[in-house]
């Protein structure tokens, strides 16, 4: 298969792990950027640094830049990202089979595994991969090495699925990374680990936790997550300054966060403490 990839560049933190996860697999990279270092909301994004970082990651020219406007605060902030990505991925699609559309704050743990499960998808004539990631919350304490992750209500892991990471070239999206072509699901189980889908949802295919991929989008400084009460595309959606708040308080008493959160009803509050299957570089984001 010819693979190609596109990234929204904003965010610096940890493009080098995720980058470096997929990049011997595919031919080229878009990189789409707002040229005002704006968010779709109008806040400053670190765009220069964001491109800084993707460019010394790029030995082998694989990097096609696609600056543009999409900063608009009049518009529902997804609606812009949902037409910065169709842009990309549009770009992205040329000479292309698939396109893998991860963040670039979403790291393949085990690339390979990731491959034969679109090659597989690729074969039974799907246009969507559904790839299950594990979203980590936080460090499990300071200079620890473990780290707090959401999990199902008992402690169980939990998948979690933002849209498709892969999809056909040429697929339309529906909102944000979303699509309605036909979708390969991937889980942790045989039986759907997702708390926001129904336990009878069809799974294709079930791996091993540590094969999924890793999101580290509030594994960061504080200083960054102060960042992300304006710039983040779900800012208008929920309350971020709660969020945060909590967020703050699941990093100074972890084990406590653990134990509390079978008490409450919300997949939010479920939490367990994991050892971390990739290796993180980027020391700098972390408090």
């Amino acid at each position: 298969m010819r693979i190609n990839a596109y990234v929204l560049a904003g965010d610096p933190a940890w493009i080098a792990e995720s980058i470096e996860s997929y990049y011997p697999y595919i031919n080229t990279l878009v990189v789409s950027f707002d040229e005002d270092n704006l968010s779709w909301g109008g806040h400053p994004l670190e765009v220069p640094e964001a491109l800084e970082r993707l460019r010394a990651l790029d030995p082998e020219g694989k990097i096609v830049e696609l600056p543009g406007k999409f900063s608009a605060p009049e518009r529902f902030a997804l609606d812009c990202e949902t037409g910065q990505r169709q842009q990309a991925l549009d770009l992205a699609s040329k000479d292309a089979d698939w396109v893998i559309q991860l963040d670039t704050d979403e790291v393949l743990a085990t690339p390979e595994r990731f491959f034969l499960s679109l090659k597989t998808a690729d074969a039974e004539g799907f246009d969507a991969l559904h790839y299950p990631s594990r979203w980590w919350y936080q460090r499990a304490g300071r200079g620890a090495t473990k780290f707090l992750e959401r999990s199902r209500r008992f402690g169980k892991v939990a998948s979690d699925y933002p849209g498709p990471v892969a999809v056909r070239a040429g697929t339309t999206l529906s909102h944000c990374r979303q699509t309605d072509a036909p979708c390969y699901r991937v889980d942790f189980d045989t039986r759907n680990t997702d708390p926001a889908h129904p336990a009878d949802v069809v799974v294709h295919e079930a791996i091993l936790p540590d094969e999924g991929v890793i999101h580290l989008s509030w594994l960061r400084s504080a200083e960054q997550m102060d960042g992300k009460r304006l710039s983040s595309g779900h800012a208008a959606q929920v309350n971020m300054n709660k969020r945060i708040e909590r967020w703050y308080s699941a990093y100074k008493r972890p084990r406590i966060t653990v134990m509390l959160g079978p008490l409450h009803r919300h997949p939010d509050f479920w939490m367990r403490i994991v050892d971390s299957p990739i290796s993180l570089r980027s020391q700098d984001w972390l408090p």
